[in-house]
């Protein structure tokens, strides 16, 4: 990671809450070296510095252009500047105290809990190894995944696109998914990708559920009845 500069106010002049980043105009943004025009002293007003959702502090509400925030400057190896550890600041420039989110603990339970069982059920010989193998390998996947598209987003590069995050969620993946979460932060924030996310683990779960318990052979008659009835 590159040099860092002293902390520098500014307003949130936009921001795309579907991509989680936005722009800070800087009011005196020294250090940055490049990110803007300058003067002779390595000063320039008005520039823009990215900032990406995860250099937030937690809070109920979503970053909102016009807010007032301070944070360091930061280059990065690639050559690039963003904001790091933003700051929201009242009117009269003080810090806010802003209302953090809970941790992940229903995520961790989730997954806890379904961790234990797919161990129980592959010890006793109830279940064979090679579901937990499956979970386990597409669970790396995953987590890679979601670790390589934060980094893109934090350098606007090319970013995995959330349908294929769900979709490996929905193959398996899942149990990865909630680690990178809540490990690296990412992709916590988004309604709309969250209620899609945990509609993917319970259809896994459904799907899981009904091949390895009795459920199997009524679901399977199920599906033969109706492909009968829909055949010509």
């Amino acid at each position: 990671m590159g040099s860092r500069s002293a902390r520098q106010q500014g307003a949130l002049a936009s921001w795309n809450d579907e991509r989680g980043f936005g722009f800070i105009t800087v009011d005196d943004p020294r250090g940055t070296n490049g990110a803007g025009s300058s003067n002779g002293n390595g000063e320039s007003n008005g520039e823009s510095v990215f900032a990406h959702i995860s250099a937030f502090p937690r809070r109920d509400t979503r970053p909102t252009p016009g807010e007032r925030v301070s944070f360091v400057v930061e280059h990065t190896n690639e050559g690039k500047v963003r904001a790091r550890t933003i700051r929201y600041l009242s009117a009269s420039g003080r810090p806010l105290r802003t209302k953090r989110r809970k941790p992940g603990t229903m995520s961790y339970v989730v997954l806890a809990t379904f961790v234990v069982a797919i161990g129980i059920l592959t010890a006793i010989g109830a279940l064979p190894w090679l579901f937990a193998a499956l979970y386990l390998v597409m669970s790396i996947i995953t987590y890679a995944l979601y670790a390589s598209d934060k980094k893109a987003a934090q350098s606007r590069q090319w970013r995995v696109t959330e349908s294929a995050l769900l979709g490996l969620g929905l193959f398996g993946g899942w149990p990865g998914a909630i680690l990178a979460q809540q490990r690296l932060r990412h992709k916590t924030q988004k309604p709309l990708f969250r209620q899609a996310f945990w509609g993917t683990v319970v259809l896994n779960i459904l799907v899981f559920a009904i091949l390895t318990t009795a459920l199997r052979e009524p679901m399977l008659n199920l599906v033969r009845l109706i492909l009968d009835v829909t055949s010509p």
